[in-house]
């Protein structure tokens, strides 16, 4: 039956695609997100398609919220209210809601002895939404700019501050060194940064505390190993984002392009892995990020951007509860040639200072590869297909690798209106169901991204 889901899933785009034509076409798309608005411009002038962006709009984040080549932040948007200026609210407040309308997983339950196979699982549940992020975020004056995510998990019932920092940007000369400082995610000026792919992040089936089915979610960025812990003893799941691409992580970096558009660096030292407010570990972890631009023109760019993270007993082991030193290293690129976008994400992950005793029955490299390519059929339509394989480290009698494929076809009724339709699958056999990573078979989405 598998290996129909493809074309199942080609008639449901075919469908999707003819009923949402039908739509009475609304009115071209106005500036509506807060910097859109500010500066009177199509959010499609620095997205690919949201959340995607495209190179005008990399160069507006790096630049700090200004346009690219210009110190404007203490102009554009501003009235002057003695010393200071302030934006109309509008001009740096913004939300999104995402979520799934329909969600249909089957996967097989895992069951609690080791080799007892799972019970199958097919689910289907109704909601929307699923996360509300609200975005307050420009520039002060000229060169200082702010920036804070308030994320809420509907489901978990979960608020907090997914990123928030403070920045000064071209410090010395124009884009020689912009500063951040504070809770970010450090993967943004790479080429395949975390937080902006068109398939979105879909959560695990936890029950009593045990992971039944893997969270769908980019595994070249995953933390691969099993058997990890925080430094507060929270177990770490193989598959959630970590170190270089986690998403909040707290610290301080510059980033900035001295030479010229072609060459892009990067260097930052955090508190450490999964370390927010305060410092379990005196010793930070750092990392380095080089990113080369080439042939950038209307109908075709690409770039490469290559880093390392280097952890310092970031992270622990069952084994007397010691620390191990857990790093990072990937390479990852980006083609754009007319509408399509091509990138991917090669990332290796490596475990040391590991005691001797366990030596022999601890895989410590891992790595994970992604790759995806979006097609904008139409100036509505977006149509990605993504790949996703894991080699996965760690406890060797506990860890499972996997290969994911997913497909989405998402229409845009304004550029920050979208509707969408998911199919992931998983290209492994599911082995009886008895490790999250093989149990799950499939999970078919329908839903929608509102950007305001």
């Amino acid at each position: 039956m598998d290996q129909f889901r493809p074309l199942v899933l080609g008639s449901l785009v075919t469908v999707f695609a003819i009923a949402v034509s039908s739509f009475p076409s609304p009115p071209e798309a106005q500036a509506i997100p807060a910097y859109a608005r500010k500066y009177k411009v199509n959010c499609t002038v620095c997205h690919t398609r949201p959340p995607r962006l495209n190179t005008f709009g990399e160069r507006f984040l790096e630049n700090g919220y200004q346009m690219p080549g210009t110190e404007d932040g203490g102009i554009v948007g501003k009235k002057q209210l003695g010393d200071l200026t302030l934006d109309d609210v509008t001009n740096y407040l913004a939300f999104r809601l995402r979520g799934n309308f329909l969600r249909n997983f089957n996967f097989a339950r895992k069951s609690p002895g080791p080799d007892v196979p799972g019970n199958p699982e097919d689910r289907t549940d109704f909601g929307w939404p699923e996360t509300f992020q609200l975005f307050t975020g420009g520039t002060l004056t000229t060169n200082v700019g702010f920036f804070v995510d308030v994320t809420h998990d509907l489901p978990a019932g979960n608020t907090d501050i997914a990123r928030g920092y403070f920045s000064l940007n071209n410090l010395g000369f124009h884009n020689l060194a912009h500063l951040r400082i504070g809770k970010f995610d450090p993967s943004a000026y790479s080429s395949f940064p975390l937080l902006r792919q068109q398939l979105d992040f879909v959560r695990p089936d936890v029950n009593s505390g045990v992971l039944d089915r893997i969270p769908l979610a980019s595994n070249a960025f995953a933390a691969k190993f099993f058997g990890l812990f925080e430094r507060d003893g929270t177990p770490i799941a193989p598959f959630r984002a970590s170190l270089f691409h986690s998403p909040n992580e707290v610290g301080i970096d510059v980033h900035g392009r001295p030479f010229g558009d072609w060459f892009l660096y990067q260097v930052g030292i955090l508190n450490g892995a999964n370390e927010t407010f305060g410092d379990s570990n005196n010793p930070k972890d750092w990392y380095v990020m080089v990113r080369l631009d080439q042939a950038e023109s209307d109908l075709f760019s690409a770039n490469i951007s290559g880093f390392a993270y280097f952890g310092n007993n970031n992270a622990k082991v069952a084994l007397n509860n010691s620390d191990v030193s857990w790093s990072q290293y990937g390479v990852s690129a980006t083609v754009r040639y007319k509408m399509v976008d091509l990138y991917g994400a090669y990332v290796i992950d490596r475990v040391t200072d590991l005691p001797q005793a366990l030596a022999s029955g601890f895989d410590t490299t891992a790595s994970g590869v992604t790759v995806e390519a979006d097609v904008l059929a139409t100036d509505r339509l977006l149509l990605s297909i993504r790949y996703d394989h894991l080699d996965a480290g760690g406890f060797l009698a506990q860890r499972k690798s996997n290969s994911l494929l997913a497909l989405q076809a998402k229409y845009y009724l304004r550029t920050n209106i979208a509707l969408f339709i998911r199919d992931d699958f998983n290209l492994r056999k599911a082995e009886g169901g008895v490790s999250p990573a093989r149990n799950f078979r499939n999970a078919f989405l329908v839903g929608a991204d509102l950007i305001f």
